[in-house]
């Protein structure tokens, strides 16, 4: 790949993020899903050669964080406007399967039951879904298709009073619940076979190294953690999670999907005391 090539891409993420960051508001609009959009397209290459010019020029490195932080806003935008739509709708059920990423959902939520199956032969009975948002789509999908009891957990209370009128409107208000909190402030967690940490929970090293340590503290021994990261240049939009720095955690397993799916995922388990992960 030639340098004028590399320097465009770099040059093309800059702009975005300039633009997006200066926004009042990234509410749904045809400006804002136009460059959320145009993010997305670069962070699905393939190519090597442009991930490694991308991710090491220096302009990018200096914004990375940024870009993690706007496409959190975005996200939750996003999201807000379609749980009020879909609360809203006659039939919520049908609305839901109209949202812009429903496909995308489906595909990693079955990739990550997936790989639960892989590494313990069932599903987990009762879990925990950190940083679940105002459109917990994952929790809907494991309580409404799977019939999964999940307990969601978000430090923003206005995601949480529209997660619960969604979950209201869906019928599934036995199966979801939802608890406004800071995940650091949990305790105790021995109740749950699994956790699920959303990807934009922790937006860098020491603060994604500070959840895991807690994490650890909270959970009962054998339970899973399964964490949502990303690779090559699907990093501008998720952190990327280093499987070998899952410690106190004992990393399992870590898949990096091709397709349209942005997460990666990684399971790990809460040994066992006395075993040392890694």
């Amino acid at each position: 790949m030639n340098t004028v090539a590399d320097t465009s891409l770099s040059t093309r993420i800059h702009r975005i993020y300039n633009e997006l960051a200066s926004m009042g508001s990234l509410e749904p609009s045809q400006r804002v899903n136009h460059l959320f959009g145009e993010l997305v397209s670069i962070s699905m290459s393939r190519s090597r050669g442009e991930v490694d010019e991308v991710l090491g020029d220096p302009v990018v490195r200096e914004i990375r964080e940024g870009l993690w932080r706007v496409c959190s806003r975005g996200e939750f935008e996003l999201e807000r406007h379609w749980a009020r739509r879909i609360a809203a709708a006659d039939d919520p059920a049908a609305e839901l399967r109209s949202f812009p990423y429903a496909a995308n959902y489906e595909k990693l939520t079955r990739l990550e039951l997936s790989s639960l199956r892989g590494v313990r032969d069932e599903l987990p009975r009762r879990v925990l879904f950190v940083g679940s948002g105002p459109l917990p789509f994952t929790s809907i999908l494991l309580a409404g298709r799977h019939g999964l009891p999940v307990s969601n957990i978000d430090v923003d209370e206005e995601a949480c009073a529209a997660a619960r009128t969604l979950a209201r409107r869906l019928g599934l208000s036995d199966r979801l619940e939802f608890l406004c909190a800071d995940a650091l402030s949990c305790s105790d967690l021995s109740e749950f076979d699994c956790v699920f940490l959303a990807a934009l929970v922790g937006m860098n090293r020491r603060e994604k190294g500070r959840l895991l340590r807690h994490l650890h503290g909270a959970m009962r021994p054998g339970a899973l953690l399964l964490v949502r990261s990303s690779q090559r240049l699907r990093a501008l939009l998720y952190p990327e999670v280093d499987i070998h720095g899952m410690a106190p955690f004992e990393p399992l397993l870590e898949i990096h999907p091709h397709d349209e799916v942005i997460n990666s995922v990684i399971i790990a388990e809460r040994p066992e005391r006395g075993r040392i992960a890694g």
